[in-house]
């Protein structure tokens, strides 16, 4: 009886990964896949051919790129997916909708594009410059998530793809704007971890860091769990 409930459980949940996988995949996700691989191998030969290609900090910036590219399109554009397709009254029928789905869907998004990113590291490493590739992936997928996550969550608000995208693109040339003032500070979204000021000592540059890492990682929580509350609000879906 045992194996036949842990058997019966694993089909039921290699269908909902297959089935998750093959919306996440849909409509022009698959663009955005490849402007990401584009634009990683075009800069990527840009640096092979570069005479300075020593500088992980100039790499950080096209893998951060790459992995916002990957994430983009499936948390601005799910919710209004879902309303176009007529899926998402299905799916508010569902007990504990936000766990069972959108949770699922979510989670699947930043494995695939964390996935893809350790390809895109594993290459630089070894084409260009070595370095610790399992380091540098986390470092990039942090502020990749979290900025996935605010997306994921505006989308919940405005319910619609093209209104999400536009907000995000306004926030992240905010932050672009105020990259330069905010670039020793720990709550500037683009930190780059392997580009440390002259005027700041290692240590603190590493405690910099760290406190930028956990504030990202509080900041997802918070955007994932506002989202999750918005999705209950049925009524504002329908």
């Amino acid at each position: 009886m045992k194996n036949t409930g842990l058997k019966n459980f694993l089909i039921i949940f290699y269908k909902m990964i297959t089935y998750n996988l093959k919306i996440i995949f849909a409509n022009k996700f698959i663009w955005f896949l490849l402007g990401s691989v584009l634009f990683y191998i075009g800069l990527s030969i840009f640096y092979v051919f570069t005479t300075d290609v020593s500088k992980m900090e100039d790499l950080y910036g096209v893998f951060m790129f790459s992995g916002i590219l990957l994430v983009f399109y499936p948390s601005v554009f799910g919710i209004q997916n879902d309303q176009d397709a007529r899926t998402i009254e299905i799916l508010f029928g569902i007990p504990n909708y936000r766990y069972k789905i959108w949770l699922v869907r979510i989670i699947l998004i930043f494995i695939i594009a964390t996935l893809v990113m350790i390809v895109f590291t594993f290459l630089s490493s070894y084409l260009i410059v070595k370095f610790r590739v399992i380091n540098m992936t986390l470092q990039v997928m942090m502020p990749v998530i979290f900025l996935g996550m605010v997306a994921f969550m505006f989308s919940t608000v405005i319910r619609n793809g093209n209104g999400t995208a536009v907000v995000m693109i306004v926030i992240g040339v905010i932050f672009l704007i105020l990259n330069d003032a905010l670039r020793k500070s720990q709550w500037n979204v683009f930190l780059n971890p392997f580009n440390m000021p002259r005027d700041v000592n290692e240590t603190a540059w590493t405690i910099i860091t760290l406190k930028n890492r956990i504030i990202l990682g509080v900041g997802t929580i918070v955007f994932l769990l506002a989202a999750l509350y918005n999705l209950q609000k049925r009524e504002k879906f329908m």
